[in-house]
């Protein structure tokens, strides 16, 4: 059967697949045979991370907004040109912790064992670890921490859960990597060794914290190399301590087993960090760009290359920002800018580029998992072009110009409206709504609700059980992260030049349909307040705006404070509870919530 890489959908990539066998007939190295380094540079050039799926905590791959991993998704990665991926998985809750083994669901290791061998059939160098496991939230729940009292008890879980991992991949062959661990660092509520750092992150390290992480990277070797078969000699990938790229995390990175071919090192590496992660810079700067990298990459090449380690960049990009208020114009064509610019330097220094990618259109999302169309595709082909080494400065301003949207002043027409509901869709799962369920089924956990509630095209709130009983749907939305939110109180703000708010109220109707009985309560957040507008909820009792068969419709007014409304304020938001009539009745849920208006 031919394989679909080959299929006139993906000319291009038919081309370079059928080329790269070809060339690999004629004199492919025997597996395992190549030094890390080799390895590196002939088989990773441009990777993508499957985010936010297998690596959230829980284990449920849905609860941050995306769809279970699927064969087409992986399908749709490697036909774009990716030729690496990277398998996050947490375990923190896969193990029995009372168990002397820790043993590991089967349930859920055949279902990474299911994910990592799509990945391997595609043709992926496969990259899979053990992820939220580690970080500052520390023990229980971040068990592989540094806290000055667990790592002891840590090192024996790291210990048993590599044996078990690598156990069941003992014979897959030398595409698939294993990594360590992800970025483990010291615990927020440590002290730490000289007491001064209690409620502190740590993204520098120190001897202390760096030989406790080189230290786990030594059970995770030892552990590996074990289990026998191809794993006496998989390449293994080990992050500096929290990924991170301080002169202390890197300088203090150890090899856990020194004068080896066998270990590739790991850095996180979003910068600049203005630009890509914590700042709220838009445009690209090249000048800006360039310092960045200058300061950074001549030191991994010191502290590893030049020592005949090599090392991997194991997550970068930049979050989609907004040139405009409204957020209807994407700075997409600066990420792509800076991902040319970025990679094409990486790769100068020889460090392969794998993208965090968490799906969906915001964010750091790059393509819908569902359907499995790129949401950013140049951006996309910019990384992997870049990563190739074939990316030409002409294409780069073409696909820059393509994707830029020009800023055309907005008209805005009079409205009372302040806050237009929206769910999904363009507010993405953690834009405008997020939130958990309660009561219904197992249905708990964040975003859960989602299922639940979708808005009308005129800004109304539906929230629908379909028939299931149950006590609560609980939902909070941030509407400064909602376009259609923005742009209501953006129309708001524009066409009142008095914002006072004397004898002014938020106005809104809850409607409960189909026979059904609805209690609400909640509060609002608005521009300009200090604290939340609350509405229902009595003492003893879940709510007290209450629509009923008898009196389907209710109309609810809430008097704004003084100050309440400030042009410039993005505070939207609320936090809703809809109870199916009384609490514990485990009625089925049918209501709607108009938009909210100031009267």
């Amino acid at each position: 059967m031919k394989h679909p890489l080959f299929s006139s959908r993906f000319p291009l990539v038919a081309a370079f697949v059928a080329t790269g066998i070809a060339a690999s007939l004629a004199a492919a190295p025997a597996p395992f045979s190549r030094p890390a380094a080799a390895f590196v540079r002939d088989e990773i050039h441009i990777g993508i991370n499957i985010g936010n799926t297998l690596d959230v905590p829980s284990g449920n791959e849905t609860e941050w907004g995306n769809v279970p991993i699927t064969r087409e998704y992986i399908h749709a990665c490697r036909a774009k040109g990716f030729d690496t991926i990277r398998v996050p998985v947490s375990w923190r809750k896969q193990f029995d912790r009372d168990d002397p083994a820790h043993a590991i669901r089967p349930e859920f290791l055949a279902r990474v064992k299911e994910v990592v061998e799509w990945c391997l059939d595609e043709g992926f160098v496969t990259i899979v670890n053990i992820h939220h496991d580690g970080g500052d939230d520390g023990w229980p729940g971040a068990w592989l921490t540094i806290d000055g009292e667990h790592e002891p008890q840590a090192e024996r879980i790291l210990a048993d859960l590599w044996t078990q991992i690598a156990t069941a991949f003992r014979d897959a062959g030398e595409r698939l990597v294993f990594e360590g661990f992800n970025e483990v660092r010291k615990a927020r509520r440590y002290a730490g060794p000289n007491g001064n750092q209690a409620g502190q992150e740590d993204w520098n390290g120190g001897k202390v914290y760096c030989a406790q992480v080189n230290r786990y990277a030594k059970a995770f070797h030892d552990a590996v190399r074990a289990t026998g078969g191809n794993n006496a000699r998989r390449y293994l990938m080990v992050p500096t301590y929290g990924a991170a790229f301080s002169e202390n995390a890197c300088s203090l990175w150890q090899s856990p087993d020194p004068g080896s071919d066998r270990i590739i090192a790991d850095i996180h590496c979003y910068e600049p960090g203005d630009f890509c992660l914590w700042g709220n810079r838009k445009k690209y700067d090249a000048a800006h760009t360039q310092r960045r990298l200058d300061e950074f990459f001549p030191r991994f090449k010191r502290c590893f290359t030049d020592k005949g380690v090599p090392l991997v960049l194991g997550e970068i990009n930049a979050d989609l920002r907004y040139y405009d208020d409204e957020r209807r114009e994407p700075n997409d064509d600066a990420r792509i800018r800076w991902a040319a610019h970025y990679v094409r330097e990486a790769r100068r220094y020889g460090f392969p580029c794998i993208v965090w990618e968490t799906g969906g259109p915001k964010g750091m999302g790059l393509i819908d998992r569902t359907s499995c169309a790129w949401t950013h595709e140049r951006l996309v082909e910019t990384f992997v072009a870049a990563g190739r080494g074939t990316l030409a400065d002409a294409q780069v301003e073409a696909w820059a110009k393509e994707v830029f949207v020009p800023h055309v002043e907005p008209v805005y027409e009079a409205s009372e409206t302040l806050l237009r509901w929206q769910v999904g869709g363009e507010a993405g799962a953690y834009g405008s709504c997020w939130g958990q369920t309660m009561g219904y089924g197992n249905l708990n956990g964040n975003g859960k609700a989602l299922r639940y509630l979708s808005a009308t095209p005129e800004g109304a709130l539906r929230v629908d059980t379909k028939g299931a009983g149950g006590n609560m749907v609980h939902q909070q939305f941030w509407a400064d992260r909602s376009p259609a939110a923005r742009k209501a109180w953006t129309a708001y703000a524009k066409t009142h030049a008095d914002l006072s708010t004397t004898g002014r109220k938020l106005r809104f109707t809850l409607t409960a349909k189909n026979g059904t009985s609805a209690l609400l309560s909640g509060f609002f957040v608005v521009p300009g307040v200090k604290g939340r507008i609350e509405f229902g909820g009595e003492p003893g009792q879940p709510g007290c705006v209450l629509a009923t068969p008898d009196k389907p419709v209710v109309t609810v007014e809430l008097p704004l404070p003084d100050g309440a409304l400030d042009p410039k304020g993005k505070g939207i938001g609320a936090e809703l509870k809809f109870i199916p009539g009384a609490w514990g009745q485990n009625r089925p849920l049918d209501a709607e919530l108009s938009p909210i208006e100031i009267r």
